[in-house]
């Protein structure tokens, strides 16, 4: 097997990627590349199957993946099920799921591409040794030999740096080919492709992220082949707090969350603003309505309700944006949103901190 290491985020990183690897494989019996970052993931991606061939079967890691013991082991056992494979991942020093495989999934006319188990711990989730996916972490991608006859490239100008692996996974599909993820679960730091200066090609920014994959979904999804749809839900207790007219709301985060439910209908109260701390975000216009304002130039003292809407920050946001209001004559409550995402509903409520 030929093994080609990602190094996009400096010596260090590589060496600690490699000392993993070497604590779990005998790494004498396959072959070691060293590839820097080229212009971005996907262009990285065509240069390494280019100067590396199509020989032999192909790992390709980035430098912020941790090996844990026995992982080659299992994916030799399953090998054999699928062309393409991923591994499941957990958040560095945890037991949280971080990467368990993405489905493809539906809401009216938008798709989506919903981690499976994301936030749950390990201990709390069934696991099979494997399973089919839709999409794995592009961080670890063993692609057979076999494959290579079928599909020799990835498409960057769709991949934007952010799903470079899905377009040749989805392209080898419509080939006909699989793709497995063995559950056996490595450490990943999830920071390889978040430091390109352009914000197309790093920002989190659901805003930014929804205008590249229409692109992208116009070009490698049919719709029709997406079966799995969800149901997007707000709960009675959130909406009853949102519409309370002597509430003046401010929104912290202009994601899916925030977006769908201006989109619901269901709000009725007018005095609500969207704030970002994301600078490609100021200006933007969520659902087509609000401007979302730039949150260091917000007055929270103006506001008697606040929700930090990103579910997976709210702690984090709340400690680095919020705390401080928590000890000042501040007469307002504040929540943080709650998510709780099934194969077939994603359902949204509020808890106050």
């Amino acid at each position: 097997m030929n093994i080609a290491i990602i190094n996009s985020l400096g010596k260090e990183k590589y060496k600690k990627c490699l000392n993993s690897l070497n604590k779990t494989i005998n790494i004498k019996n396959h072959k070691i590349f060293k590839f820097h970052e080229d212009k971005f993931r996907g262009h990285t991606l065509n240069n390494i199957i280019k100067k590396i061939g199509f020989k032999n079967d192909l790992l390709i890691i980035a430098d912020d993946v941790s090996f844990t013991k026995g992982w080659l082991k299992n994916l030799f056992k399953y090998r054999h099920n699928a062309d393409i494979w991923g591994a499941s991942m957990l958040y560095p020093n945890s037991k949280k799921i971080q990467d368990n495989g993405y489905d493809l999934v539906r809401f009216k006319e938008n798709t989506f591409l919903r981690p499976i188990n994301r936030g749950k711990l390990i201990k709390k989730v069934d696991k099979p040794g494997w399973k089919y996916a839709d999409c794995v972490c592009g961080c670890f991608l063993y692609i057979k030999k076999e494959t290579f006859k079928y599909q020799k490239n990835f498409y960057p100008t769709y991949g934007m740096n952010r799903w470079d692996e899905l377009t040749f996974i989805l392209s080898a599909k419509m080939k006909g080919l699989k793709l497995g993820v063995i559950n056996h679960y490595l450490y990943h730091e999830g920071t390889s492709t978040k430091n390109n200066i352009n914000k197309n090609l790093s920002s989190t920014s659901y805003q930014i992220e929804k205008k590249l994959w229409e692109k992208f979904e116009n070009k490698f999804i049919n719709k029709n082949n997406v079966k799995k749809n969800i149901k997007i839900n707000f709960s009675n207790k959130l909406l009853k707090i949102v519409n309370n007219k002597n509430s003046k709301i401010l929104f912290y985060g202009a994601g899916i969350f925030s977006e769908f439910l201006l989109l619901s209908k269901l709000v009725t109260n007018k005095k609500i603003c969207f704030v970002s701390s994301f600078k490609e975000e100021i200006n933007l216009k969520i659902a087509n309505k609000y401007k979302i304002k730039n949150f260091k130039k917000i007055n929270v003292m103006g506001y008697n309700l606040i929700i930090i809407t990103p579910a997976d920050a709210a702690d984090k946001i709340f400690k680095s944006k919020f705390k401080f209001i928590k000890k000042i004559n501040w007469k307002g409550k504040l929540f943080k949103v709650k998510e709780n995402k099934s194969m077939h509903k994603w359902d949204y409520s509020i808890n106050e901190i």
